[in-house]
């Protein structure tokens, strides 16, 4: 890791140096004011010093790690397979009739995980009797039993008249900024809210760039925190918005600290909302991590990104058991403000049991 200094006479001319020089992925460590040099330095007006640090990767490092990317999902899918020829080795309830095994089959292959799968056909052969029913009413049955697991969705309540935050948690590379910039936009599109933009999400140069030409196409003010001073300010800069949504940094699941700035902002607002953005092509055991870390969050609701992308719809279904938190939306595109849409459950059951 080196370190890199770039000055500026403002914040902008600092970024634009150290963009051009370290790419957009370098991390930003520090922004302060400086004076001048020379004798009349400080009659002069203060400069601006962003401190970067960078990393470059070989090839081999890269190549690196897409074999041991590609050797975790075989090692996910061999791990599946032995639970699944285990659980079935071990004492357990009577199999289930052909009829639903078939159908727990479907939902395997559609990336339910297994012992998901295996519990939702269990209950559901003890509630019903499947001698006198036909594949097609099983099936019709199975699929409002899925609806009923999926639960309500829950999209954006924008009913509360006081001055509302919108928070928008997750992983690294899942589109939060995105998925932000596609609901500013909506609800510019209302025409009724007074709207400010706020990010939090300084480690990586390109991620405040996007979000700052979200916020020059849609015309919101954006503030972007690199402390907790900063933070106050904000609130005090924004006292006059009716809605606020908050970019986060999208670090690595595993690095997360329920001390930092954005959860102190949390645990400070009233009135908010709390989205935790999730892709859809996440494999489940990464998900289940994932969900794991953000637990000490104790209310919020899902939105899945890159459903576009996935072969299947498993983790949906998977995400909602796991965490008991309502669904809202899906993203399915990188257009502005139109490849997002409330999640539709009963498209959802359908496409786990080969409808779609």
């Amino acid at each position: 890791m080196k370190i890199k200094r770039y000055v500026g006479y403002t914040t902008h001319e600092a970024m634009s140096k150290l963009k051009k020089d370290l790419g957009s992925e370098a991390v930003i460590l520090s922004t302060r004011t400086i004076k001048q040099k020379g004798l009349f330095g400080f009659l002069k007006k203060p400069m601006v010093e962003i401190t970067a640090a960078y990393e470059k990767k070989d090839l081999n490092s890269e190549l690196f790690d897409e074999k041991l990317k590609k050797i975790n999902s075989e090692l996910y899918l061999l791990k599946n397979m032995v639970l699944q020829i285990t659980s079935e080795a071990n004492i357990k309830p009577p199999a289930l009739p052909k009829e639903l095994d078939n159908f727990k089959t479907k939902l395997i292959e559609n990336g339910v995980d297994y012992k998901i799968a295996t519990t939702i056909l269990e209950r559901l052969n003890k509630q019903i009797n499947i001698n006198d029913k036909s594949d097609n009413t099983i099936k019709s049955i199975l699929k409002e039993t899925l609806m009923e697991y999926i639960g309500l969705i829950e999209p954006l309540n924008m009913d509360d008249l006081n001055q509302k935050f919108i928070f928008f948690l997750g992983p690294t590379g899942v589109g939060k900024t995105t998925t932000l910039a596609k609901i500013a936009a909506k609800l510019v599109m209302e025409g009724k809210y007074n709207i400010g933009l706020i990010t939090t999400d300084t480690y990586r140069v390109a991620a405040v760039e996007q979000l700052k030409v979200y916020s020059d196409i849609l015309q919101l003010p954006l503030k972007v925190i690199y402390s907790e001073e900063d933070m106050y300010k904000s609130l005090v800069n924004f006292r006059d918005k009716d809605v606020l949504l908050v970019d986060t940094a999208g670090r690595n699941h595993k690095e997360i600290k329920d001390d930092d700035i954005i959860f102190k902002l949390i645990n400070s607002i009233k009135n908010k909302e709390i989205f935790l953005v999730l892709s859809c092509t996440t494999e489940y055991g990464v998900l289940k991590s994932i969900i794991e870390q953000y637990s000490f969050i104790p209310d919020y609701k899902i939105i899945f990104t890159k459903v576009d992308e996935c072969e299947n719809f498993g983790n949906i279904l998977n995400a909602k058991l796991l965490t008991n938190k309502p669904l809202s939306y899906i993203t399915t595109g990188q257009n502005v403000p139109d490849d997002i849409e409330i999640l539709n459950r009963e498209k959802i059951a359908n496409s786990l049991i080969g409808e779609i």
